[in-house]
């Protein structure tokens, strides 16, 4: 009988290449390349950004931010997965926002971990034949202003994860796996330079691979957050933002795992499960037409409490008619993910 020992080997490359440990709640989801936050910018502020969200990642970040973006964008992000450990192994997002004039704003993305090529054997170790893995996740959301102040949407996704092209021993059917989930989002504008943002992401049924006997949940979270302009002139701004992010992962129904993750365990331990993001930018304005042409400065910290993850980011922007390029270093120790860049291309029109 053949077996598939590379798709154990993929899967656990893809739970270690996160920022949490496998004693965290996290440890307990599938499909973790739905926590990969897409945007050099948002890595770059420590990934506060739910407040924020004003480019074409909003459809992930935060549907509702989506509202009242008055422009057609664009955001490619790309980033080697696990540097120094695997050549072949890379992170994908593409977006697309869009105003509906009358109607709100949409906003599309793709995003795919590509886990490279892996090598069957069979039962002794002998070769027989390559497969690719990888995992992706199609999504569209919707945002609309609800009040004069206030936005709320809603994002839908399809889930695919494909792991091997066959079981493994005698197992039957393949190590492949789909799914689908909702995001919701909200924000409120509480003044010109204060925003208040929240998002529940993943909410949706738990995804089997060759026995639907023994599927798993999906990567459910909670994220909420704030944003304080705190410089606002012609040539200077300066932004601060803060995250608390809080994973909703149970073992029930999607549907009741809102309220199990926080009774599985005593209370002091779900705050411990908390993780804090805070970041800022500063830019610089090139032009005289306000956020024409600028140059940014931006770093933050991510701070996983439970998983014992210290991350300090760092990162620059640049920007010039309709065009924007940022780039994000992640520093820490202990993680795969140190000494990590990314990068994003934006296009506005």
């Amino acid at each position: 009988m053949k077996k598939t020992s590379a798709t154990l080997v993929a899967a656990l490359c893809l739970f270690c290449s996160f920022e949490k440990a496998v004693a965290t709640p996290e440890s307990r989801a599938a499909v973790l390349f739905l926590l990969i936050e897409p945007g050099a910018r948002a890595i770059a502020m420590g990934e506060s950004y739910v407040a924020i969200a004003d480019d074409a990642t909003a459809s992930y970040f935060n549907p509702a931010a989506l509202a009242g973006q008055s422009k057609k964008k664009i955001n490619f992000t790309h980033s080697k997965w696990l540097p120094g450990l695997a050549d072949d192994l890379s992170y994908e997002f593409l977006a697309y926002s869009s105003p509906l004039e009358g109607w709100g704003n949409i906003g599309l993305n793709v995003s795919l971990l590509n886990l490279g090529e892996q090598t069957r054997t069979d039962e002794r170790g002998n070769a027989q034949g390559t497969f690719r893995s990888y995992d992706v996740a199609l999504s569209a959301a919707y945002g609309a202003q609800i009040g004069d102040n206030t936005s709320a949407g809603i994002g839908l996704k399809f889930i695919r994860s494909n792991l091997a092209d066959q079981g493994a021993g005698i197992e039957r059917g393949k190590g492949v796996g789909n799914s689908f989930a909702a995001d919701l989002g909200f924000q409120w504008r509480a003044t010109s330079n204060f925003t208040f943002g929240a998002a529940l992401r993943n909410l949706g049924p738990k995804i089997a691979y060759i026995d639907a006997s023994q599927a798993d949940p999906l990567p459910q979270h909670l994220v909420i957050g704030t944003a304080y302009e705190v410089v606002d002139t012609q040539y200077h701004d300066v932004l601060l933002s803060m995250d608390l992010y809080k994973p909703l992962i149970a073992d029930g129904s999607f549907v009741s795992n809102l309220f199990k993750a926080w009774a599985d365990d005593p209370l002091s331990d779900e705050f411990k499960e908390i993780d804090l993001h805070v970041g800022g930018e500063y830019k610089y304005g090139l032009s005289a037409q306000k956020d024409d042409a600028f140059f940014a400065l931006r770093a933050g910290y991510s701070l996983d409490h439970d998983g014992e993850l210290n991350t300090p980011t760092f990162g620059i922007g640049l920007k010039y008619n309709r065009f924007q390029i940022d780039v994000a270093y992640l520093t820490g120790e202990d993680t795969p993910m140190q000494d990590n860049t990314r990068f994003s291309l934006n296009l506005i029109f």
